[in-house]
């Protein structure tokens, strides 16, 4: 589904509908190669720094832009965040799709479903990290900053007796919204 700018928004509008068109497309992108690999590679193989530079020069131009439009950039990536997800309300809280009362053919779908949240965990993770380095040029977000520390934590949550083949992937993102947690610790 292509994303369209409108040509005739203002200049600063137009670069962050672009660039946020950008990232939208290369996301969807990623998130169609990680649903086609196997369950048992991890996550950082496909998505970690270094692995993409296009993906890597969007992410640091947006950092770059962040610089002037921090509350824009968080509040679209958080709507862009609870689209993926499915979520427009506040209480989202990961839980491991997969049960013990599934089927086969159900639990697998369940993992690769399970595969997804986490690969947009992982991509949003890596963005907030590049982005929060902007927090001492904007003091008054604490708003946005505590929806980011929630949802960071809410990934710190142990899986009790969660076994599944995404484990390593769920250890992946909760190590990256710690760093995300350490970004933001840096300057609050």
């Amino acid at each position: 589904m292509p994303v369209t700018v409108d040509p005739e928004s203002k200049p600063g509008e137009y670069v962050l509908k672009s660039l946020f068109a950008n990232f939208t497309t290369l996301s969807e992108r990623k998130i169609r190669i990680i649903m086609a690999e196997p369950l048992e590679k991890p996550l950082t193989k496909s998505l970690q720094r270094g692995e993409d530079p296009q993906f890597d020069q969007l992410i640091s131009t947006m950092s770059s832009l962040a610089e002037y439009c921090l509350p824009s950039i968080l509040r679209t990536l958080f709507d862009w965040y609870k689209r993926q997800n499915g979520l427009e309300d506040e209480s989202h809280e990961y839980r491991p799709r997969a049960n013990t009362k599934s089927k086969n053919d159900e639990q697998q779908k369940d993992y690769l479903m399970e595969r997804r949240d986490l690969a947009i965990d992982f991509i949003f993770s890596l963005v907030l990290i590049e982005v929060l380095k902007q927090i001492p040029l904007h003091p008054l977000l604490d708003g946005l900053i505590q929806e980011v520390i929630n949802l960071a934590f809410k990934h710190f949550k142990y899986k009790e007796g969660y076994l599944g083949p995404n484990t390593t992937n769920m250890h992946i993102v909760a190590d990256l919204y710690a760093e995300v947690v350490g970004v933001v610790a840096q300057s609050r």
